[in-house]
């Protein structure tokens, strides 16, 4: 299916004119269509995914290696960035999509296994109740499934299991065919129009026989950030969140760090160097040393040098 373009500068989101309802509406749904129609790619096989920890003891002190600190082999990131969104991901990710309001993002793996996605979009309150222009917008939920279904896997998705909080998030597990992943979302109320809603998405899809896909595909997710980024409505406090999870989903921003604490209790955290700034992703658990030369933590070597890693991402 091949969707007609459309001009992202001129549409006017929030218009409540009903003269103006349905175009504005229509506009939307098959821009946002266009802009995330090439997140999904045909499903693959994906390729094998290695282990980012590795023990050994070359190059560290004897003293240490004796003590049973061990060093992993964390995996880099790299700043990805559209005109007015970025994010952070390994080696060969490259961006998909992206629009001139900064309420699209998209990112993929280089075969297309992993994909991230990051969309902020407005529904009237019209719509929302008549659904007149299909069942799909009278939640956010169901929005959110629509979404992953017709433009990002272009396959039928499904939710498994039961929605699950998280802060103030909402988590969705959705499967298909070929695809497994899930989208975090949190609705706040659309400005002047009571009865309709702006949905914050943030969407990661693997396979489902590769759960470390999804948590790949997790981590680049909830890194996203762009400029037309809602804020919540409340705010939590996150500073036992990540007990966990050893602190490795954290950022400056705290919505950032939501995101980051929970694809981290799927396995991928993020810690960086704190002499480069590199930013690397680990395994939040099986990489953390308990008995490391310099406390617990996560360590990498450097040449003869062992350095301690720190929590969260370097911007």
């Amino acid at each position: 299916m091949i969707l007609p373009k459309f001009d992202w500068k001129n549409i006017k989101w929030f218009d409540r004119n009903p003269t103006k309802e349905k175009a504005v509406i229509v506009a939307a749904v098959f821009a946002i269509g266009a802009a995330l129609y090439q997140f999904g790619g045909n499903p693959a096989a994906p390729a094998p995914i290695g282990a980012v920890s590795t023990v050994g003891t070359a190059g560290r002190p004897a003293g240490a290696a004796r003590a049973g600190a061990r060093t992993i082999s964390p995996l880099p990131l790299k700043r990805l960035s559209a005109t007015h969104c970025f994010t952070f991901a390994p080696e060969g990710w490259r961006v998909t999509d992206s629009n001139a309001e900064g309420t699209v993002f998209g990112a993929a793996s280089p075969n297309g296994d992993k994909i991230a996605g990051y969309m902020v979009s407005g529904v009237n309150g019209g719509v929302a109740r008549s659904g007149y222009y299909g069942p799909q917008y009278r939640t956010s939920d169901d929005y959110a499934l629509y979404i992953v279904s017709n433009a990002m896997i272009r396959e039928e998705a499904r939710y498994v299991g039961e929605a699950k909080t998280f802060g103030y998030y909402r988590v969705l597990e959705f499967s298909s065919a070929h695809r497994r992943g899930y989208v975090l979302l949190y609705t706040l109320p659309l400005p002047g129009d009571p009865g309709g809603y702006v949905v914050d998405l943030r969407i990661a899809v693997g396979t489902p026989n590769n759960p470390r896909s999804i948590a790949d595909a997790g981590s680049v997710a909830a890194a996203m950030r762009c400029t037309a980024h809602p804020k919540p409505a409340r705010t939590i406090d996150i500073s036992g969140a990540s007990t966990a999870t050893h602190g490795t989903g954290k950022s400056d921003d705290e919505d950032v760090t939501m995101a980051g604490t929970y694809n981290a209790q799927l396995g991928t955290g993020w810690v960086h160097d704190p002499n480069t700034g590199q930013n690397y992703s680990v395994d939040a658990v099986k990489d953390y040393s308990e008995n490391g030369p310099d406390g617990p933590g996560f360590y990498k070597r450097n040449g003869n040098d062992i350095i301690k890693l720190e929590n969260g991402l370097s911007e």
